[in-house]
């Protein structure tokens, strides 16, 4: 995937997003004609205040600046019953965690399915993707409960979930949040970058953006969450509503009425009406006028 193509992911020009391109807002580092010895000048003096942080402060996906301890993983008492083992991932993800997963779930009784609740701010992308293959493979069911949150590199293992037939299986409480942000990462604000360092976090960005890009294509998941990720602004978290995550698929607790709402039941039923309205017979028109004049079959003569 080559430059123009990160571009366009990122700048939304084949993907309808809004906001300006990082990298119109500052003249490129050489143009055509200019001495090659001029722009590696122009590069020595750009710091990360300047146009590095503009162009590139925003591409790079990791956890945004919060606190959180190593990620546990152990049962969840309050949902574990005779036929699912419950198992609750919380704290900040990590290299290694889905191989500590695969070692608990080893260590479990054999029930019918196994759902993990997660509550984490995310943390290390790779390993957040590589739970979320780990989910779909084997048929685990991901769960968001209520007052909890699943954002960053945990918003994208929750897309993972799947029920025993393979199917998408991912639920959010209507209170929980289950949180994207765009990609970002530090930088040493006291050190001059060169034109090469430039050209090296471009190609760095393209290999995370396609792999992110590939990780949801590879679980089936829909394309639009890129986008969710790409809207939010530097630093910022865009939490999925409710209405969204029934329009992508995500399963919603209503806490409030006590109701699981499935989206494929919200989708048929908005086909069946489409259905029924393209069928039914159309009534015909009846002109104002003609509504206002008696019919003459319906009128009666008074006896003279």
């Amino acid at each position: 995937m080559g430059y123009p193509i990160l571009r366009a992911m990122l700048c939304g020009e084949s993907m309808n997003l809004p906001g300006r391109c990082p990298h119109q807002r500052a003249r490129p580092l050489a143009e055509a004609g200019e001495p090659h010895q001029e722009a590696s000048v122009m590069a020595a003096k750009l710091t990360i205040r300047g146009f590095l942080g503009a162009a590139i402060g925003s591409l790079m996906l990791g956890a945004i600046a919060q606190p959180a301890s190593a990620v546990e993983i152990s049962q969840h008492v309050l949902k574990d019953s005779a036929e699912v083992n419950a198992v609750l991932l919380k704290g900040k993800i990590d290299d290694g965690d889905t191989f500590d997963l695969q070692v608990y779930i080893a260590s479990l009784p054999k029930k019918s399915s196994i759902v993990v609740y997660l509550d984490s701010p995310g943390g290390n992308l790779r390993e957040g993707m590589r739970l979320g293959r780990f989910f779909n493979q084997n048929k685990i069911e991901t769960v968001v409960d209520s007052k909890t949150r699943c954002t960053s590199a945990c918003a994208l293992a929750f897309l993972g979930g799947r029920d025993s037939n393979g199917k998408p299986q991912r639920t959010k409480a209507s209170s929980a949040g289950v949180g994207f942000h765009s990609f970002t990462r530090d930088f040493d604000k006291e050190r001059q970058y060169t034109a090469d360092d430039l050209k090296i976090v471009i190609q760095r960005t393209q290999t995370e953006v396609y792999g992110v890009a590939e990780y949801l294509r590879s679980i089936g998941s829909d394309m639009d969450f890129l986008r969710i990720m790409l809207r939010a602004a530097n630093n910022e978290m865009n939490f999925i509503s409710n209405d969204d995550a029934i329009a992508l698929g995500v399963r919603v607790y209503d806490e409030k009425r006590k109701q699981m709402i499935e989206p494929q039941d919200v989708m048929d039923r908005l086909d069946r009406s489409r259905s029924a309205a393209a069928t039914s017979p159309a009534t015909p028109a009846v002109s104002p006028a003609a509504s206002a004049i008696p019919s003459a079959a319906r009128m009666t003569r008074s006896p003279t």
